[in-house]
């Protein structure tokens, strides 16, 4: 659990109802808003894939040809970065919380 849900245990108490309302409300928000950010960046990472698969398919085939090996390096490479930025940038699913006993 981290602090902030430590707070927001301690306060529950003191706040009207509400208030308790807006605050569940607008967290809920906020967890569906991470569900469609990770479900928008699997199926960008899906196409990106794909892209990535025939620009390489296409370097096996034709990778001799001095007009295409160029630019099929570029879409591998820029297809290989934009995983990466999507992965650093999507949000990550919360660890599980830990079990106490």
């Amino acid at each position: 659990m981290s602090t902030l849900d430590n707070i927001y245990q301690k306060m529950v108490p003191a706040l009207e109802p509400a208030t308790l309302a807006q605050l569940h409300h607008e967290s809920s928000q906020l967890d569906q808003q991470r569900v469609i950010g990770r479900e928008v960046a699997h199926e960008l990472n899906n196409i990106l894939t794909i892209i990535q698969g025939y620009a390489e398919r296409m370097m096996i085939k034709h990778g001799e040809n001095p007009a295409l090996r160029p630019e099929l390096i570029l879409i591998s490479e820029n297809a290989r970065r934009a995983v990466n930025v999507i992965r650093q940038a999507a949000p990550r699913k919360p660890a599980p919380a830990p079990v106490s006993a």
